[in-house]
């Protein structure tokens, strides 16, 4: 009779046990699946915050900085909208699973934009674009340091102003043209050099690349500015035999402001309104040095000022009509005086039949200078019969060369190159 009750003991405590065990699997698989159901949601959630800067304004400078990455990366962020649809499937339900596939596709739909915006602009150049370039965008270059050199091309208000030269590898034969950069950063900041990889990339398609300074304070700087772009180009010129180069085929390459200088330095070459700085830019008989150059490449530049101080870009992200009264020393409506400096100053203002063969480069989603710019510049140079090339990304932003290897870079190097064949060889 005893025996009944310790059996039943001994069974109830062992239904009890697998009970427990089977409650703390289903507990901890429920607790799995809600863990990677969350992620995967967070997955989609994080892709989709990303990439929808690709298409709308940004709300402030750091998120512009952000969209550009996001625009010139965006298989990645497709990449993790994926991974998000496809946890979503698996571990998810109800509302939840519908946000998250929502999200994700949405964000997958965004992240192809920029490829097939710039599969457009390859097809009307005839441009193949490579995957394998595109997924090796995080990959260095084989730059050699070593090619670099740094020279003082002048000494101007007691501030020594230089040049970093690069020069093509052994290997690569030098076809005697050289190609002065210009950095970017409002007319108030920035530094050479920052565009590295493309300086190293021109050196290989055997071009001597000078990367200049130019003085960027006290503002207003406009002249001093466009005065030592001058003289770096006057100092190249003198050099051309030390370097291997000629000097009759130098072509001026800018990004944003330096893309303005370089429009404006050689468009006025000659112009004692816009003089170089340095005083050895003159000769024995105090003739001004040959500025000129053979041809001019600008990337997202403004070109009217006028125009763009009425039609400033995303305030949100930099104060344009501010930056022009620093870089000009005032308001364009103010005074007589101060519009004719605007308009001396705008590239637009300032074409001619002597203007040289120019490029003009920008992106659609330029949200610093408006593409507007490229339009009323390439007006101007087609109503003088100037030579010219315009390309188009329509969804590329304000600096979207940085990425070397992105869509819209491979598209502008093909551009770039053949521009610079057509004119220097």
């Amino acid at each position: 009779m005893n025996r009944f009750p310790a059996a039943s003991f001994v069974i109830i405590n062992k239904l009890l046990k697998n009970s427990r065990k089977n409650l703390e699997k289903q507990t901890g698989a429920k607790s799995k699946h809600r863990m990677l159901s969350f992620i995967s949601l967070s997955a989609s959630s994080i892709a989709l915050l990303s990439t929808v800067w690709i298409i709308l304004p940004a709300p402030s400078y750091y998120v512009w900085l952000f969209s550009v990455a996001a625009s010139e990366w965006s298989f990645y962020l497709g990449a993790l909208a994926l991974f998000g649809i496809f946890g979503t499937l698996v571990f998810s339900r109800g509302k939840i699973k519908f946000a998250s596939v929502s999200a994700g596709a949405i964000t997958f739909l965004i992240s192809l934009h920029p490829f097939f915006s710039a599969l457009s602009a390859a097809q009307r150049e005839n441009v193949p674009l490579s995957f394998g370039q595109y997924f090796a965008a995080f990959s260095s270059e084989n730059n050699n340091a070593s090619d670099k050199k740094t020279f003082t091309f002048a000494e101007v208000g007691g501030k020594p102003l230089q040049l970093d030269v690069y020069s093509p590898p052994n290997g690569v034969s030098k076809n005697g043209a050289s190609v002065v950069v210009v950095h970017g950063g409002s007319w108030n900041a920035g530094e050479r050099g920052d565009f590295p990889q493309w300086n190293f990339w021109l050196t290989r398609q055997g071009f001597t690349v000078f990367d200049i300074d130019y003085r960027l304070a006290p503002q207003p700087n406009y002249l001093s500015a466009t005065g030592d772009v001058k003289c770096a180009v006057v100092w190249v010129k003198k050099n051309a035999v030390q370097f291997n180069i000629s000097p009759d085929k130098i072509v001026l390459l800018g990004r944003s402001a330096g893309a303005h200088l370089a429009l404006l330095a050689a468009y006025s070459a000659g112009d004692a309104q816009f003089p170089a700085s340095c005083p050895d830019a003159r000769t024995n008989d105090n003739i001004p040095a040959d500025e000129s150059v053979r041809a001019v490449i600008s990337f997202y530049a403004p070109t009217d000022l006028i125009w763009g101080f009425d039609n400033p870009a995303n305030r949100f992200v930099i104060n344009g009509q501010e930056t022009l009264r620093g870089f000009l020393g005032g308001n364009p409506h103010e005074s007589v005086e101060m519009r004719e400096r605007y308009l001396s100053a705008s590239p637009t203002t300032r074409v001619d039949g002597k203007t040289p063969p120019t490029l003009l480069i920008h992106g659609g989603q330029d949200q610093l200078v408006k593409s507007e710019n490229m339009d009323l510049l390439a007006e101007k140079l087609q109503a003088a019969n100037v030579s010219h090339k315009v390309l188009f990304v329509s969804y590329a932003q304000h600096g979207f060369d940085y990425n070397f290897n992105g869509w819209g870079a491979q598209v502008t190097k093909f551009v770039t190159l053949d521009f610079l064949r057509e004119n220097t060889e």
